[in-house]
């Protein structure tokens, strides 16, 4: 069981790295653009979101590893955890060599594939093969970060998390700024990326020696028992590949290069948000776990409301910012040819980050219930109308047309399916939930709205310093607008925490 202090310490770190790769992209991004240009720049994303297509090949092992060695912990049953592990080491072994076959084949037809300048194309394809092989190497390596999220190590994971994230982002400044391009980023990547595996490996037999490893063929019914569950997570998985990571690959095939820098960049402040929310909800598939094994609907019903509010509660301020204020961070960021390009991506981009955030625990609630079928069809045919979308209006509209056909699928399910399911599934009245799960925060955030407003129209920045503290100054109305519509819930939440805090000390955890 989590004590309250590795659990408190996981959470503190895992909010530290998450902030912290905030910053190093806020910070690499406009570096990168400068010092590789455009041109080199959208290459570099190209090749990244090409390796990430291959990520697939996890097949949905992680999450499996995860549930079944939580389980066989609790027992106490040392040998079937590393019976499972065993098993999801041979097939990652596997697979990682699949992956590089696979890699080697991409390379070679990468310049038909996207328009990419001549001068580009020997290291785009380098840099790709060595992109695979970190893959590669994570994908064997992820077994044994499973285990130590089975374990509740949320503390060392995220401490690893925070060292990778530094050292990526800040070990790219002499790499760039000493002349070296994609094939020494993406090296430097590996190398990183190798230590950070390895020191995964130590911590994990350090954290749990019962732990025994064996690289025999496993038994059939082990590798049935993995794929029962994994086979709708490589669903799930593959269909988030395609709604995260489809847009670039469009814009490089149908568009230019170039204009994936400007996508890119767009795409990179969405997913920064989306990193919070997940940072928010790490926790609600656990709780939601307990409360169905308990059949405690009504804990459950509480979970998914409480778990949307703080979702929109803490990602909202950055949405408005970035749809109200979006063009003068650009400008101040990247310049302001960038801005007049990117931003009306970036608008399309964060409404259809806005509807999804709405239904943000639905993923974590849909798998504790065993609704993964439903949750991975779902998705899929959500990724697969993104991509068909995408190409169609890529055509007619350019650019802006792939963001479009991103905004229409996430608009459907968003809007029309998952509120519906979810609330039917939970027993819980649908008006209840859209009243008090998303009107009452976006309530709380109108003083904040109608002060970013104003700004953008009467406060115009000179730096992107000044922008920053701008919004800082602005975000006490976030506060204020929250204690004034929730005002009820202050005196339960604090009484909450000091209890379990108590208890805690009481407990010597």
């Amino acid at each position: 069981m989590i004590s309250f202090r590795k659990l408190t310490g996981g959470v503190v770190i895992g909010w530290a790295s998450t902030l912290l790769s905030i910053a190093v992209g806020l910070y690499m991004s406009p570096f990168l653009i400068h010092h590789l240009g455009e041109v080199g720049y959208g290459v570099w994303v190209l090749v990244q979101s090409t390796v990430s297509y291959m990520y697939l090949l996890d097949l949905g092992l992680r999450t499996t590893v995860v549930r079944f060695s939580a389980e066989a912990h609790a027992r106490g049953d040392h040998a079937e955890v590393s019976n499972v592990v065993s098993a999801a080491l041979w097939v990652r072994m596997w697979t990682a060599a699949a992956l590089m076959v696979v890699a080697a084949a991409l390379a070679l037809l990468l310049p038909h594939i996207f328009r990419i300048s001549v001068e580009y194309r020997i290291a785009a394809q380098m840099a790709l093969l060595i992109s695979a092989t970190t893959l590669s190497s994570t994908l064997v390596f992820s077994v044994f970060s499973a285990v130590l999220s089975s374990l509740g190590r949320y503390d060392l994971l995220g401490s690893l998390d925070l060292t990778r994230t530094a050292l990526t982002g800040f070990g790219l400044v002499p790499i760039i700024l000493h002349g070296y391009g994609l094939v020494a980023m993406a090296s430097w990547q590996l190398t990183v990326i190798l230590a950070i595996n390895l020191l995964t490996v130590y911590f994990c037999f350090r954290v749990y020696p019962q732990l025994k490893c064996h690289f025999r063929r496993p038994e059939s019914v082990i590798l049935r028992s993995l794929w029962s569950l994994s086979v709708y997570v490589l669903i799930l998985n593959g269909a988030g590949q395609l709604i995260l990571y489809t847009d670039n690959i469009v814009v490089g095939a149908f568009v230019a290069a170039a204009a994936v820098s400007y996508y890119g960049v767009a795409g990179k402040m969405v997913e920064y948000v989306r990193q919070i929310a997940i940072a928010i909800l790490v926790y609600v598939m656990p709780l939601a776990s307990s409360f169905r094994a308990r059949n405690q609907f009504d804990r459950l019903q509480r979970l998914h409301l409480r778990g949307t509010q703080a979702v929109l509660l803490v990602t909202y301020p950055v949405v408005i910012t970035l749809l109200l204020r979006g063009s003068t961070l650009l400008r101040l960021w990247i310049g302001a040819t960038f801005s007049d390009e990117a931003t009306r991506i970036l608008q399309v981009l964060i409404i259809a980050a806005s509807l999804m955030l709405a239904n943000a625990s639905v993923n974590p609630v849909a798998l504790a219930m065993d609704r993964q079928k439903v949750l991975s069809l779902v998705t899929l045919g959500e990724g697969a109308a993104n991509l068909i979308l995408s190409i169609i209006l890529v055509h007619r509209i350019g650019v802006l047309g792939v963001a479009i056909g991103t905004l229409i699928p996430t608009f459907i399910t968003s809007v029309l399916i998952w509120p519906r399911y979810l609330c039917r599934l939970l027993q819980m009245p649908l008006w209840e939930f859209a009243v008090k799960g998303w009107f009452t925060p976006i309530a709380a955030m109108l003083p904040f709205a109608g002060a970013t407003y104003w700004a953008q129209l009467h406060w115009p920045p000179a730096k992107l310093l000044g922008f920053a503290l701008q919004t800082g100054a602005l975000v006490p109305l976030v506060l204020a607008g929250a204690l004034i519509v929730f005002w009820k819930d202050v005196p339960t939440v604090w009484r909450l925490l000091t209890q379990r805090r108590a208890a805690a000390v009481a407990s010597g955890t």
